[in-house]
């Protein structure tokens, strides 16, 4: 199979270009549909009996097998794909065994850096290599869409 805008050699199965990072699907597949953006918890109205709800940086799957899945960024680099040591394990042939690292940074912020994946690792469509994340910016990892939302208190 070859890349439909740099004609590059790809692997079969691949959706996106090794080398320019373009979509290799049609344009009207379902892989291209529009993805509703999982809402924010809503701090302000949300109550327990000891208070307001908080939560700290997290993920949110929204496509996939585990779609509706939250995973809370707790550690310092939280190693993502799907090697079955990974803390956030991704099972899809789309997803690479070590795709990529999300990090904590010294001033608090959430980067995630992609480890040369075949498929590459997008934010808010655009591929990246490395990037610091803000609330509601839609991770691409393979087929996967994750929403990142920050900590709340």
């Amino acid at each position: 199979m070859n890349c439909r805008r740099c004609g590059e050699i790809l692997n079969a199965n691949a959706n996106f270009c090794w080398s320019c990072g373009a979509p290799q699907h049609a344009a009207t597949s379902p892989e291209t549909i529009a993805v509703p953006v999982v809402g924010s918890y809503d701090v302000a109205n949300a109550q327990t009996a000891s208070g307001p709800i908080s939560h700290g940086d997290e993920l949110v799957i929204v496509t996939g097998q585990t779609a509706g899945t939250h995973f809370e960024l707790t550690e310092e680099t939280t190693s993502v794909g799907r090697h079955e040591n990974s803390a956030l394990l991704l099972d899809d042939v789309s997803v690479s065994r070590h795709h990529a690292v999300f990090t904590r940074t010294a001033s608090g912020r959430i980067t995630v850096r992609d480890l040369n994946s075949l498929n590459g690792t997008y934010v808010n469509g655009a591929r990246v290599e490395e990037t610091a994340l803000h609330s509601a910016d839609e991770v691409q990892i393979g087929k996967f869409k994750l929403v990142f939302w920050e900590a709340t208190q």
